[in-house]
């Protein structure tokens, strides 16, 4: 059975900051996570650098057979698309240099809002807080009722 990565990247208008959330289960039951405030960011952008983390973590921690699930579809897009005119074709490429590894099995897939509750829970708390992405190995209490 493949690992589950459900991964969002939340943008807020009014300060023009994003933050970010992934986290990996496998058959329902939490593996690790991830979340953080990247700063200044397009909503795009803080899609495509969570699909970047969200793929680095499960890399690192050996989960090979995974498959990654983001609301935007247009960020799936632009990861499959040759076309590298988007204005940060840099982290598209390092996303794409980590799918040519050789995973076991890798998709990246659309899913819904409703589907991804922890990710969604995860970014928005970290939206008000500083000190880069950090990996957890277990799920922070804002979203433990998620889990």
């Amino acid at each position: 059975m493949a690992y589950k990565l459900n991964v969002k990247g939340v943008y807020a208008r009014a300060t023009r900051s994003a933050s970010v959330g992934g986290i990996i289960k496998r058959n329902g039951r939490w593996v690790s996570g991830l979340g953080g405030c990247i700063g200044l960011a397009d909503p795009i952008t803080a899609e495509l650098w969570v699909i970047y983390y969200g793929l680095k973590m499960a890399w690192e921690r050996n989960k090979t057979n995974l498959v990654v699930f983001s609301e935007c579809r247009e960020a799936i897009s632009i990861i499959r698309n040759d076309d590298l005119e988007y204005p940060i074709a840099m982290l598209v490429d390092m996303i794409r240099m980590l799918l040519g590894d050789t995973w076991t099995s890798m998709d990246i897939q659309s899913t819904h809002v409703d589907a991804n509750g922890g990710a969604n829970s995860m970014a928005g708390y970290y939206l008000d807080h500083e000190g880069g992405i950090p990996e957890m190995d277990e799920p922070p209490e804002v979203i433990s009722h998620l889990i």
